[in-house]
């Protein structure tokens, strides 16, 4: 087990903003050697300035699976081998079930789901090839806990990537240290469009302080503000009769 960050090539999908940018400052602060891929690449050279020539920008656009595994390998060319992949891309619009944008729940899907399939197409076999053990991880959301009133398709999407984490877990464990990460309400540009009070919201660096904590423990979740991904927890483990009817009254 992976017990630093001192020198270990770590790749952070999703680096541009929010919380893939903090974590990336956190670990550059705990000695990684950054990869930081997103779409934006004027968002991660401002990111890379921060940081220093060790950080290296390979911008990515994850729906494309043929990109996804060229980068994989260009970035184990460049460092020598991967470390750690942390998968944290996203994409949100609220919308409730029942007025579903079509064209925008498409996009949510291939962004939040099938990127994080293209992800694990191109980086396992690498990971499974290294000598040392290393790390996937992969961003759920207490979202995908249980269905909640207008967080489709997003929560959707995340269920299916906790599904795909506990697969990946039960089929790789020994070669690869699995990861899932659930987090809360994090005040980000994705949680910007949201109309509603938000509980227990934690700024981005507590967010990225609890996840490179998190990354370094045996656990397999790393979720967080404990107390209320605790209450969802409960609430998921509810008769439906009873769960339902608490997520009625949401609406």
């Amino acid at each position: 087990m992976m017990t630093s960050y001192e020198n270990q090539v770590v790749w952070i999908i999703g680096a541009s903003s929010g919380i893939g940018a903090a974590l990336a400052r956190e670990l550059f602060k705990r000695g990684a050697l950054l990869a930081l891929s997103a779409r934006r690449k004027d968002e991660l050279d401002r990111l890379k300035l921060e940081l220093d020539d060790t950080s290296k920008v390979f911008v990515l656009d994850i729906t494309d699976p043929d990109m996804t595994l060229r980068t994989a390998h260009a970035i184990r060319a460049s460092f020598g081998r991967i470390d750690r992949i942390i998968f944290l891309a996203a994409a949100y619009v609220p919308m409730k079930t029942t007025e579903l944008d079509i064209a925008v729940t498409k996009g949510i899907i291939d962004t939040n789901l099938t990127g994080a399939f293209n992800v694990v197409h191109a980086v396992v076999p690498i990971l499974k090839s290294q000598q040392q053990k290393g790390q996937l991880a992969l961003c759920g959301s207490v979202a995908g806990y249980i269905g909640l009133p207008e967080g489709q398709p997003y929560s959707a999407t995340k269920a299916a990537l906790i599904n795909l984490a506990e697969s990946l877990h039960a089929e790789c464990r020994d070669l690869i240290d699995i990861k899932l990460i659930n987090p809360g309400f994090v005040s980000t540009p994705l949680t910007d469009k949201n109309r509603f009070e938000m509980p227990m919201i934690m700024q981005p660096e507590d967010a990225a302080n609890a996840i490179a904590d998190g990354l370094l423990s045996r656990s397999f979740e790393i979720h967080f503000p404990k107390k209320f991904t605790l209450l969802l927890k409960l609430l998921r483990l509810l008769p439906y009769p009873l769960s339902l009817r608490v997520t009625r009254k949401l609406v």
